[in-house]
């Protein structure tokens, strides 16, 4: 990781009744990406506010802050992963791994 990196992590806001913050926390673990998450329900009290601020006054969640101070409101797992430029398999790759018989 790099000294930018550690300085300012991969921040998600969200909560565990958020099926699309799921879906993003989930993507996220699977290619073993670094991040800090938000609970916005359960944590600190002090997360709702700074969502509000990030989110125009909106609890929309997921909301990700990136390294490079970048918000994504509400984005889709690929939407993040591109911006990581996290590589991952294509539609092709995942279909023919369905058919495998390693």
């Amino acid at each position: 990781m790099s000294d930018t990196n550690r300085r300012n992590p991969l921040i998600i806001y969200g909560h565990h009744f958020c099926p699309q913050a799921l879906a993003l926390k989930s993507a996220l673990d699977k290619y073993r990406a670094e991040y800090e998450w938000r609970d916005v329900l359960r944590g600190d009290a002090r997360f709702r506010v700074e969502l509000a601020q990030l989110a125009r006054g909106y609890l929309s969640v997921p909301t990700v802050v990136f390294p490079d101070g970048t918000v994504m409101v509400e984005p889709w797992p690929d939407s993040v992963l591109d911006k990581l430029n996290i590589q991952r398999p294509g539609l092709l790759e995942q279909l023919s791994s369905l058919f495998r018989k390693d």
